[in-house]
């Protein structure tokens, strides 16, 4: 089961994955947009993985507790931290394209998310669902692809698509636009605080994911 909050304009309410299909669509939403990485799929060891190495072969050790701090960041983002936290000359540029070469070689590990899986294929078909990624467009195509999910999305919008990441306004917006959905008949699923911020920034309901049990 998942413990989640819904929050509206008005105020943040507890809702669990047991019982949101039903609460969401009484709400009247139009268009539904879905985080990936933490949300639909779980990929955080494969992520990691793919970092790590793609620091180690630099030279670098790359802390398991420090990446895990940071998951909600887009991967430029992330590593631009850890280059100006390991000081040196560590190639920002060549750890990103190597990571994503390894995560794209290990997609297979990636797990669907059984709870946001069933929701989005109880969407399908009635509503228009989009993916807003801070990843890259490859990278969420690969794990969406893994896990049987890629069929049931109408639009994956991401990092690479040329928009700041969250908590940038800019991917959900984006998002919205292609879905053809006011922005307050929009409904967000996230789980990172950055994603919250996203969503709230763009003036849209967001569902914010807090326990997976």
């Amino acid at each position: 089961m998942i413990n989640a909050q819904l929050h509206t304009k008005d105020a943040a309410t507890a809702i669990t994955s047991e019982t949101w299909r039903d609460d969401i669509l009484q709400r009247g939403y139009q268009a539904f947009i879905f985080d990936c990485d933490g949300t639909l799929v779980e990929s955080v060891d494969v992520h990691f993985t793919s970092f790590r190495t793609a620091a180690k072969e630099q030279g670098y050790e790359l802390n398991r507790d420090w990446y895990f701090a940071r998951t909600g960041l887009d991967r430029i983002s992330l590593f631009q931290e850890y280059a100006k936290m390991s000081g040196g000359t560590f190639d920002i540029g060549a750890a990103v394209d190597r990571s994503i070469s390894i995560f794209s070689e290990n997609s297979d590990r990636v797990l669907p998310i059984p709870e946001t899986a069933k929701l989005i294929e109880h969407l399908y078909g009635s509503y228009p669902l989009a993916v807003g990624t801070n990843a890259e467009k490859t990278v969420a195509e690969a794990s969406l692809r893994a896990t049987g999910l890629l069929k049931f999305i109408d639009h994956i919008v991401a990092v690479t698509d040329g928009l700041v990441p969250k908590p940038s306004p800019d991917i959900f917006l984006r998002a919205s636009e292609l879905l053809g959905a006011p922005h307050a008949q929009t409904l967000v699923i996230e789980d990172s605080k950055q994603g919250v911020a996203a969503a709230i920034q763009a003036g849209m309901d967001v569902i914010e994911i807090t326990l997976v049990a």
